[in-house]
């Protein structure tokens, strides 16, 4: 029921015992302390919940690079150059143009002094011309390549039209003319906005009624098919000689026109075709085609000069 005690120099001498025979089987065991670093190294990575002094974080977070910018800069000119090739002071043709002018001076050091590949006597004469030359033939060495990479932007803005068959609608060459046959027109900036405003300025009096809608479509835009070019409008529409609209055109045997009055002042000079350099004999017929033609524009001409001094008098 009750637990029998145990006396207290009993359990000191078992230990006492125990002690003992440690000793004795770690007698030949030799502890050399590991050598610690005396300053401790700082971890701002740390979790310790001793606090590092301010000036040491401040110390490790911002450090002087030993590294040095080199700012980068920009040619930004049309004169750039490829380095892939030899240098061209120790090219092929470097040397060969060096031992030219040391054989054209004469070289008195020649056998006594080590001059390079140039310096050695060459008795075959060559010229500078040659030099040019090896782009052609390749008989001396590697041939210089070109160095320079330039690019241009070119601005057409005079287009190779041919002139007589834009004004007047015949050209002496035909196909083989190497300038382009085209008769259309080309406007100006200013020339496209002053139509815009006109039109608008019609568009605005015809809603106020103005005025009626003249040259308007159904959608109130203006009509553009008579500034197109039918087919039956490809023949000639003006004078070669006087590079004006017909007057009285006529017509000779080898099928071209011209003005009643420039044909015949044409004819006191010569009686050959003004076009073609045929032979006309003098003969001009009428060009009914033409005439009538000319007429429909007297009559537009007059009608447009009417309509405008109507709205001058309003």
């Amino acid at each position: 029921m009750f637990a029998t005690r145990v006396k207290k120099s009993q359990g000191k001498r078992r230990r006492d015992v125990d002690e003992d025979g440690d000793d004795d089987a770690h007698e030949g065991d030799v502890t050399v302390p590991i050598p610690s670093d005396a300053r401790k190294k700082l971890n701002t990575f740390s979790s310790s919940s001793k606090k590092a002094n301010s000036q040491e974080v401040m110390d490790a977070r911002f450090q002087t690079s030993t590294r040095q910018s080199v700012r980068q800069a920009y040619a930004g000119d049309a004169t750039y150059e490829s380095q892939i090739d030899t240098e061209q002071d120790k090219d092929a043709r470097a040397i060969l143009e060096k031992n030219i002018k040391l054989n054209a001076d004469g070289n008195d050091l020649s056998g006594k002094i080590y001059q390079g590949q140039a310096g050695y006597k060459n008795y075959a004469t060559k010229k500078e011309a040659s030099i040019g030359m090896n782009k052609y033939t390749g008989t001396q060495g590697p041939i210089r390549a070109q160095t320079w990479a330039r690019s241009i932007c070119r601005f057409d803005y005079a287009p190779d039209i041919c002139k007589d068959y834009k004004e007047t609608g015949f050209c002496g060459y035909g196909d083989n003319c190497k300038f382009m046959h085209d008769r259309g027109d080309y406007k100006s900036g200013w020339q496209i906005d002053k139509e815009w405003d006109e039109k608008e300025r019609k568009k605005k009096q015809a809603l106020q009624g103005r005025e009626p809608k003249d040259g308007l479509g159904e959608d109130g835009d203006s009509d553009d098919d008579k500034y197109l070019i039918k087919s039956e409008d490809d023949e000639q529409f003006a004078c070669t000689i006087c590079r004006n609209p017909f007057t009285n055109a006529v017509e000779t045997i080898c099928g071209h026109f011209f003005c009643e009055k420039c044909a015949l002042k044409r004819y006191k000079k010569s009686s050959l075709c003004f076009n073609c350099k045929r032979q006309t004999n003098g003969v001009f017929n009428v060009a009914k085609s033409l005439r009538e033609k000319e007429k429909e524009r007297v009559l537009e001409e007059m009608n447009s000069a009417r309509d405008g001094s109507d709205n001058d008098d309003e």
